[in-house]
């Protein structure tokens, strides 16, 4: 990747360097001036090796994170680099004419204006030292058939090169390392590609029939390369330039100029603006444009690598918010741990600075530690997340090869580094306040009940800057800046009331309960009060760490109910009540630590069970074939050079397939043409337009997001298209939503604006068209926006045939059809019984259930992946009650002593333990199960507006393995603690100091 989150990845890593360098040069002279804190502090780091393991287990969460997340963004940026290469080569500049020809083929030119072109930049002298080579080339794409095998691909790329021209582009090069040259080849022969070969089963002097019109010509195979021939598909051949001009009727003419750079496949892209800087004086006010090919493919494999970083990294938010709890509460238990130590040291003239230094000195040990864990055991978790997702993308044409840059591993472990330190500061901070005398005698510190002045102006503080960003929220219309605010003044007035003598339990309770009811508001109200409020992705991160604040306060704050309702509802069983009490109300004393526990918890929980409805909703779409493919079975395309003029004649004369196969067949023309939208600012922006027939418009069953006032109902909008020139429709897409949780991607160059995809009505909109060869204009009314499943309907923008026929000014014939099986017809035969029978017209025909399931396949895995890598902040959970078990061993070892002699049995107090920390793992789990299901019915509801088809379902498995998880790896930390408990003996206990 070269950007990430818009910011250069050098200068990501260099300003983070730079952070971490003189944080290091910081700690390292404050190490030096105060050894003794510093020897007092590294010497814990061994001491216990269990629960240094904990804390570094805990602590490297983060930074597994981002590393885990950079493996995939690199992966996906190498992988696509390399599919775009492939197909590229060394070709990093295309020369061509700007408007297509209506069937969307490239147009011819005259072949002089290439040494126009060559001499130009030969005439530089700066850019002639950048660029290697300028060819002219013609490109076709054609089916080819090989008779003696029967075999045949529709598709196939057909380059016609000028040998003595191609000296910097890739050589043509057989299987034995052998160049092969297109000056030797006779009229009547070609090179095909070894892919080529392999499909069609022919080799050298076999005979392959090429269709470049409705009659086919026959070539003999001279030679098969393994590599050259760009840019083009793997499926390609190769012919002298003049001989393809002649077949097609273009002597003298080319559609393409290729050009060069000096460098290697990706050193070559640097030199790009230098020398399309130079081709605008001769390109200006031409029909010609140069189309930077090469760093266009290279910056949409950044971009689509930084997305996929994106994703993983926002679903991995809640991690990292549990791992910034889990810092905080391992310096806490470290601190109470020491408490007598500290009192001590405190008393004998240590300054609370030092104490601050010397939990910071610790922190920096365990961070380090920690970072560099992290860092390369997320390099073997993107590794094996990498392996998941080219099962998923195993359908497509994307071979994704596992990579990871060095940088990429300076910027997770800087950026785990600093992000873990900054915590670490503020929890040393937190912690070197103790009361000495207290400390030295081991009893809990007071409750502060002082009120001072400086506690009301930081209450005060909280709500007033919760105003700030509701207004703010108000003022920019984002709904998650107005949520965010309102919650920051119900935790302000908390404190507030807390302040002016209002019970802690009634002023958090009714907080809780405020923010549970705020956050899980119907969207529908929110829509009604605030109806031009925008929201993204973030709600979903503030939502969670909102709800578990609010759940977790109301739990805390009312732990006696709970405690009394667990022993009624269990402490009847035998022998059970005295362990029941013991195990439940020892957590509920230590509030702060059980509830950093429980929010650890539930944050995890919340998303893994809220990413479980989202997933097992989106299946229920995806399983609706029916309304995905708006009623049709096969869809199919044909090659622009040799199209059908009327398709049902053709079917009556085709073998293997009948007109009466068919319910319903409707076809697509469409060209390439300017659009913008008529009555704002915005530029003409190069699009594509589709024609339907009115046989689509009769028998298409898609739905529509938004209609036009006048239409009630999509049969009368698929009317109007048919019956009323100059109208379209268009995909849901070009509409802007409030409601936008996309994470960065490519994005359309055009799009509507002025009205949202949540308005009820379709305001009067004119998308003004223009064919960019004539000039002729269009104007557009769009009266419907399509239902955002309408996956197949053909296009952004659809129109009717004759409107597009009438904008540029000739008949353009159909090249995709859709097709309705009648019933009793198989599909897989029907489809391919059509590419045999249309095999001169390139035909390529796909059963679409099949793409759906293969898709929905790929969205499944992709999913549960996702799942997978936000369960990972369960480590974080398990790793905070492994800590805390481990900590109540030493630190109720007299009271375990107590225990022992009053009659507990080793069993009881093992069994003590393990259901203490049972308690506290299983209403962690409730609380994200609730919270989780609670938030899923919004959205849930939010995706109903969209996809009909879905309902609100529990999906039980998904909660059952969650919870089997969780809970059983929660026991298998605390085990071990545990039974250390049941082996203390009584009477070392009571003597032990």
């Amino acid at each position: 990747m070269e950007k990430l989150f818009g910011i250069p990845i050098n200068q990501l890593m260099v300003t983070l360097l730079v952070i971490f360098g003189a944080g290091v040069a910081i700690m390292s002279v404050v190490a030096l001036r105060n050894r003794v804190m510093l020897k007092l502090a590294v010497r814990n780091v061994p001491r216990r090796r269990a629960q240094t393991a904990l804390i570094v287990l805990g602590l490297m969460l983060a930074t597994l994170l981002f590393s885990a997340s950079f493996a995939t963004g690199d992966t996906l940026t190498h992988s696509v680099e390399v599919l775009a290469l492939s197909e590229i080569g060394e070709v990093d500049i295309v020369v061509q004419v700007e408007a297509r020809e209506a069937s969307g083929q490239l147009a011819y030119f005259d072949q002089a204006y290439f040494h126009t072109v060559r001499d130009h930049l030969e005439g530089d002298p700066e850019v002639a030292q950048k660029v290697e080579g300028v060819a002219p080339l013609a490109k076709e794409t054609a089916p080819v058939v090989a008779p003696t095998t029967r075999l045949s691909e529709p598709q196939v790329d057909i380059l016609g090169y000028a040998d003595e021209w191609m000296g910097g582009f890739n050589r043509l090069v057989d299987g034995e390392g052998n160049s092969l040259s297109v000056t030797d080849l006779a009229s009547n022969q070609v090179y095909v590609s070894s892919e080529t070969a392999r499909e069609l089963e022919v080799d050298s002097g076999d005979t392959v029939l090429v269709f470049l019109g409705q009659q086919p010509t026959a070539l003999e195979v001279a030679g098969v390369y393994e590599e050259g021939a760009k840019p083009a598909d793997e499926v390609s051949l190769v012919m002298p330039l003049a001989r393809l001009q002649e077949l097609t009727g273009n002597q003298g003419k080319i559609n393409s100029i290729i050009i060069t750079n000096r460098g290697d496949p990706i050193q070559g892209a640097a030199h790009t603006d230098a020398v399309l800087s130079s081709l605008e004086p001769i390109l200006e006010g031409t029909k010609f444009e140069a189309d930077p090919m090469k760093q266009d493919a290279l910056d949409g494999a950044n971009e689509a690598g930084s997305t996929f970083f994106t994703i993983f990294l926002v679903f991995g938010q809640f991690s990292i918010a549990a791992g910034i709890l889990l810092i905080f509460l391992i310096f806490v238990m470290l601190a109470a741990e020491r408490k007598r130590e500290l009192g001590i040291a405190r008393a004998v003239g240590t300054q609370r600075g030092h104490v601050i230094r010397m939990f910071a000195f610790e922190g920096s040990v365990y961070a380090l530690i920690a970072a560099a864990v992290g860092s390369l055991l997320g390099v073997a978790v993107g590794w094996g997340m990498v392996r998941i997702i080219a099962i998923a993308f195993g359908q497509i044409d994307l071979e994704l090869t596992y990579a990871f840059n060095w940088r990429s591993v300076v910027i997770a472990y800087t950026l785990g580094m600093v992000l873990t330190f900054a915590v670490v500061l503020v929890s040393s901070w937190r912690v070197s306040r103790l009361n000495i005398v207290r400390a030295i005698r081991d009893i809990p510190e007071p409750r502060i009940t002082r009120k001072t002045t400086k506690g009301l102006i930081l209450n005060i503080l909280v709500p007033v800057a919760g105003i700030f960003m509701t207004f703010s929220g108000l003022q920019s219309e984002q709904l998650g800046n107005f949520m965010l605010g309102t919650s920051v003044i119900i935790i302000g007035m908390a404190l507030l009331a807390r302040h002016f003598g209002i019970p802690e339990r009634a002023a958090f309770t009714v907080a809780g309960l405020v923010l549970l009811g705020w956050w899980l508001l119907p969207g529908s109200i929110w829509e009604s009060i605030l109806p031009e409020m925008r929201q993204g992705i973030e709600m979903f991160f503030l939502s969670g760490i909102m709800l578990v604040v609010g759940g977790v306060w109301v739990v805390i704050y009312n732990s006696d109910l709970l405690l009394t309702g667990t022993v009624r509802l269990f402490g009847r069983l035998r022998g059970l009540a005295p362990v029941l009490k013991t195990a439940v109300s020892y957590p509920l004393q230590n509030r702060f630590r059980t509830g950093i526990t429980l929010a650890m918890f539930s944050l995890v929980v919340f998303t893994l069970i809220v990413m479980a409805f989202i997933i097992h909703s989106i299946g229920v779409v995806l399983d609706d074939t029916e309304r995905i493919s708006g009623g049709y079975d096969i869809r199919a395309s044909i090659s622009y050079i040799n199209p059908i003029p009327d398709i049902r004649a053709a079917l009556q004369e085709a073998d293997g397939v009948t007109l009466e196969d068919f319910e319903a067949i409707g076809s697509f023309n469409g060209a390439p043409v300017k659009v913008k939208q008529a009555g704002t600012d915005q530029e003409l922006t190069d699009f594509f337009i589709q024609g339907v027939d009115a046989a689509y418009s009769n028998s298409v069953t898609y739905q529509f997001a938004m209609t036009a006032e006048g239409y009630a109902s999509p049969q009368e909008v698929w009317q109007a298209l048919r019956e009323e020139p100059g109208t379209a429709v268009v995909d849901s897409l070009l509409v802007p939503a409030k409601v936008n949780y996309s994470m960065g991607g490519p994005t359309l160059d055009f799009r509507l604006e002025g009205f949202f995809i949540e308005d009820e009505t379709l305001p009067e909109v004119y998308i003004q068209a223009q064919d960019p060869r004539t000039g002729n204009e269009q104007s557009l009314r769009v009266i419907g926006v399509l239902e955002q499943s309408a996956f197949y309907a053909g296009g952004w923008l659809i129109t009717s045939q004759e409107t597009v026929n009438t904008l540029l000014g000739e008949t353009v014939l159909p090249q995709a059809y859709m097709f309705r099986l009648s019933d009793d017809v198989d599909t897989e035969a029907t489809a391919k019984a059509l590419e045999t029978s249309f095999l001169e017209h390139g035909m390529q025909a796909e059963v679409i259930a099949d793409e759906i399931r293969e898709g929905a396949r790929a969205s499944l895995m992709v999913n549960n992946l996702l799942q997978g890598f936000m369960g990972l902040g369960l480590v974080v959970g398990i790793a905070a009650l492994g800590v805390i078990a481990a900590r109540s061993v030493v630190e109720r070892r007299h009271e375990i002593g107590v225990l022992r002699a009053l009659g507990f049995q080793k069993g009881m107090v093992q069994l003590s333990f393990l259901l203490e920390s049972s308690f506290v793992a299983l209403l962690g789990i409730a609380i994200g199960i609730a919270l989780g299901a609670g938030l899923s019915v919004q959205i849930v509801h939010a995706m109903g507006d969209v996809f009909e088809s879905i309902t609100y379902q529990v999906p039980w498995l998904n909660i059952a393995v969650v919870v089997i998880i969780a809970y059983g790896a929660s026991l298998l930390t605390t085990y071990l603690p545990a039974r250390q408990a049941a082996r203390v003996y009584p009477a070392e206990a009571l003597r032990y100091e």
